[in-house]
């Protein structure tokens, strides 16, 4: 059974609980519309947003949002910006309590690009991108020119930045990735993850494990 949120406000952003059929899970689920005026986001876009991760909260349930955003609607003006702040916030609040999942599906440009960063996991279409300054500021400020993809495209989040975790092929197996990480994680911070069956040994060695930390108390870890 899908509970739509707010479900007849204008704009690039809708919000639902959906029932997620292949893990038998409930999720508070937000879907950020690149193709609604470039997934601008307006106050009452914004609106959903915050709406939706106050739910989440409030039932402890996983926040999974969805998102290809060219930024605040600059036609709103502050308007917009402040209904960016509020849904930021909202998504903040949720951090620590039930996991966050974040699907960039497009463009994540100027605040989008910070939401990402409030998330637990970030998943990356091989095609999206996310930047807080675009190439355009970029070369006026250094005179270096470069692209999208080149700036903030997925390959440079997933081995550069270590802002993504995955980076799959499109939409649809970026929700199928979504579906497998939450089979592994409770709903919230007052529930216990599921046992799965493995066939991994508990007391298999992994040596390599301690490469990964820093030399040096003062080291910083190579993403």
């Amino acid at each position: 059974m899908t509970v739509h949120l707010q479900r007849a406000v204008k704009g690039a952003a809708a919000a639902e609980v959906r029932w997620l059929e292949t893990i038998s899970r409930r999720a508070v689920w937000v879907d950020v519309d690149e193709s609604v005026r470039r997934g601008a986001l307006s106050a009452e876009a914004s609106g959903v947003i915050a709406h939706a991760a106050d739910t989440a909260r409030e039932k402890g349930l996983p926040l999974v949002m969805t998102i290809g955003s060219s930024g605040a609607d600059i036609v709103e003006g502050v308007a917009a910006l402040h209904g960016w702040g509020q849904a930021a916030k909202a998504i903040a609040k949720c951090s620590g309590y039930v996991p966050i999942i974040t699907v960039v599906t497009g463009p994540a440009v100027s605040g989008p690009a910070l939401l990402i960063g409030l998330s637990d996991i970030v998943i990356m279409t091989s095609d999206s991108y996310a930047f807080v300054s675009g190439p355009t500021m970029v070369a006026e400020f250094t005179g270096i020119k470069i692209n999208n993809d080149e700036l903030g495209g997925s390959d440079i989040h997933a081995k550069q930045s270590g802002v993504a975790h995955l980076v799959v092929a499109d939409r649809q197996a970026a929700i199928a990735e979504v579906e497998h990480v939450l089979s592994f994680l409770p709903d919230n911070v007052d529930e216990i993850a599921r046992a799965t069956l493995t066939t991994d040994s508990v007391d298999r060695l992994t040596p390599e494990a301690g490469k990964l930390i820093p030399d040096s108390s003062t080291g910083s870890y190579d993403v």
